[in-house]
C-alpha cells in the first residue's frame, strides 16, 4: 500500500461504519482533534459530534483516543474528559502512535487512525501498518493547502 494512501476515505466522521471496522478486526481508533472531530479553532465539539461519539462508544467494542498536535482545549470540554487524549503530540512520530496504542491496549494491525492530515495521520498510521481513514471535513475552507490535499486524495483514489 502506498504510504500516503488511506485505507478508506469518508466525507465526514459520521460516515464511518463501525460494523465494518469491527468486522475488519479494529479494536481501537486514534482520532485527530482539529478539523476531524471539531472545526479548526473551535473551542469544543458540537452537540451532534458529542452524541455521535457517545453512541459509537456504547454501540461498538472499539476503544477511542484523541491524538492531536494542537494545544489542549480549554477547561470544561467534556468530550476530552470522556475520551483519553494526547495533545501537543508531535504526530507523525512513531513514539506518539505507540503511546496511543499503549493507552488503548491494542496492536498496530487492530487500530485505525482517523484524521484529515496526509502527513500527520495517513503517513503516521500507514508506516506502522494501521488502518487509516481520511476525513475531508466540509467546514475546511478552500486554501492552497486544502487544494493540494484534495488533488492528492483525488490522485490516490485511482
Amino acid at each position: 500500500m502506498p504510504i500516503f494512501k488511506p485505507s478508506q476515505i469518508v466525507r465526514s466522521i459520521y460516515d464511518i461504519d463501525g460494523d465494518a471496522l469491527q468486522l475488519a478486526g479494529i479494536k481501537g481508533i486514534i482520532f485527530n482533534w482539529s478539523n476531524t472531530l471539531i472545526p479548526k479553532n473551535s473551542p469544543s465539539a458540537s452537540d451532534s459530534m458529542k452524541k455521535w461519539l457517545k453512541d459509537f462508544k456504547s454501540r461498538y467494542a472499539i476503544k477511542l483516543i484523541i491524538v492531536s498536535n494542537s494545544k489542549p482545549p480549554s477547561q470544561g470540554n467534556e468530550l476530552v474528559n470522556e475520551i483519553p487524549a494526547l495533545f501537543e503530540a508531535s504526530k507523525p512520530k512513531k513514539k506518539t502512535f505507540m503511546a496511543a496504542l499503549d493507552i488503548l491496549g491494542t496492536q498496530k494491525n487492530e487500530t485505525a487512525v482517523v484524521g484529515n492530515g496526509i502527513i500527520t495521520d495517513l503517513w503516521g498510521g500507514n508506516r506502522l501498518g494501521m488502518y487509516t481513514i481520511f476525513v475531508s471535513p466540509s467546514w475546511t475552507k478552500p486554501r492552497i493547502i486544502g487544494a493540494i490535499k484534495r488533488l492528492v486524495v483525488k490522485v490516490l483514489r485511482v
